[in-house]
């Protein structure tokens, strides 16, 4: 969910911004009746209007574009008839309707950025959690540089948090993901899916993962009572490392619902309110599995 205009300066610098549109001179002579004639508008003037950032979310916004589709949509064959500083332009212009609600476009292109200043929000947490990490003494190894971990689905898994070190050869103990979860009811599964999967393939690797299965003749059984099965499944997945730890970068209120699913495949899954537990979890989970001390000729002791 986007946070409210009134709580984000930025948004609110934004939305300022874009409502000025209605006095640029590209888009001034095209309002009528609160309506723009989005069709009046040359390639030439669409590629202008894009240098503002106010411009760029506004256009795409009525194109029904987000950022990632309007790049795939620049680089399709028919684009690629136009100079190259100009494709994302055609794109757009190709997709523009001819008439729309200037308000409604406004709309679109204020959730279209704050969407992204969400991303970018949270993409910085990593960062901060990083040098907490480093603050606290915990010794968790997170990128830069990139910390890889074979495996047999994905070739080389790049947690966002491991120890020990893997470029050392040795197989990780704790595996840890930060997951950005923008909306619950729609994100949340596959970030679940994601993280089951990696589970899995870590403690079958460097673990001694045994899995016996239970061999039900009806799903009325799961249907009626699924935290018995999530708790006999989560009984033999924590027999085996690595210790899986999931963060969540989503409100615990929202997704409380599913912590008890997700804990029947991943040793422990926190909550962006839950940091400072994250962080007490694995400290603690690395002084009961310290790295082996090696000899001075590099054997193990």
């Amino acid at each position: 969910m986007v946070t409210s205009v009134a709580e984000r300066p930025l948004l609110q610098d934004f939305q300022r911004a874009i409502e000025e549109l209605r006095s640029h001179p590209l888009i001034s002579p095209l309002l009528k009746r609160g309506e723009v004639n989005l069709g009046a508008l040359s390639i030439e003037a669409v590629a202008e209007l894009m240098k503002l950032d106010a411009g760029y979310y506004f256009l795409i916004a009525a194109a029904g574009f987000n950022r990632t589709s309007l790049k795939k949509a620049s680089v399709s064959d028919e684009a690629k008839i136009v100079t190259q500083s100009k494709r994302k332009a055609f794109a757009v212009k190709e997709r523009l309707p001819i008439r729309k609600a200037f308000a409604d476009v406004v709309s679109g292109a204020v959730a279209l950025r704050g969407g992204d200043l969400d991303r970018k929000s949270r993409g910085g947490i990593e960062p901060l959690f990083r040098q907490r990490l480093a603050e606290e003494g915990i010794g968790i190894l997170m990128s830069p540089p990139v910390r890889q971990v074979p495996g047999i689905l994905i070739a080389k898994r790049k947690p966002d948090g491991v120890y020990p070190d893997p470029a050392t050869g040795a197989a990780p103990i704790i595996y840890l993901e930060i997951k950005n979860v923008r909306r619950v009811a729609d994100d949340i599964q596959k970030r679940l899916y994601e993280i089951a999967e990696a589970a899995l393939e870590m403690k079958f690797l460097y673990g001694d993962l045994r899995l016996e299965g239970f061999a039900l003749k009806s799903t009325k059984d799961v249907l009626g009572a699924p935290d018995a099965f999530r708790a006999r499944l989560r009984a033999q997945i924590t027999q085996a490392l690595p210790v899986v730890v999931v963060l969540m970068l989503c409100s615990r209120t929202e997704a409380e619902r599913y912590r008890a699913g997700a804990q029947a495949f991943v040793d422990r899954v926190f909550f962006q309110e839950e940091i400072t537990e994250c962080l007490e979890f694995l400290r603690e989970t690395i002084a009961r599995h310290p790295q082996p001390a090696k000899k001075a000729d590099g054997g193990d002791e």
